[in-house]
């Protein structure tokens, strides 16, 4: 297995992260202040190095503008392991 019985259980918690990012996106939170309070977050969840936390357009990749559709993307170690996730921002 990748991933020790622990390290799932932290795993499990990068989604929930990212969710919670999303919607106070959503809901007009600054985009550096969203993206950074979800990196301190996958960190005190025990994630050890954060490759990104990033908000762009769902279909370009371009930066994100809020009165489009866009994606919360994000990488995060756990041991060797790197995890890769991903929700939507949906626009204002």
């Amino acid at each position: 297995a990748y991933l020790s019985e622990a390290e799932l259980d932290i795993a499990r918690q990068l989604n929930g992260i990212l969710h919670r990012a999303a919607a106070a996106l959503s809901a007009g939170a600054d985009e550096s202040g969203a993206t950074e309070d979800a990196a301190k977050a996958l960190v005190s969840a025990g994630f050890r190095k954060i490759d990104y936390v990033a908000a762009r357009a769902s279909v370009t990749l371009a930066p994100w503008r809020r009165d489009r559709d866009g994606r919360l993307l994000a990488a995060a170690w756990l041991g060797t392991t790197r995890l890769i996730d991903n929700v939507e921002i949906p626009s204002a």
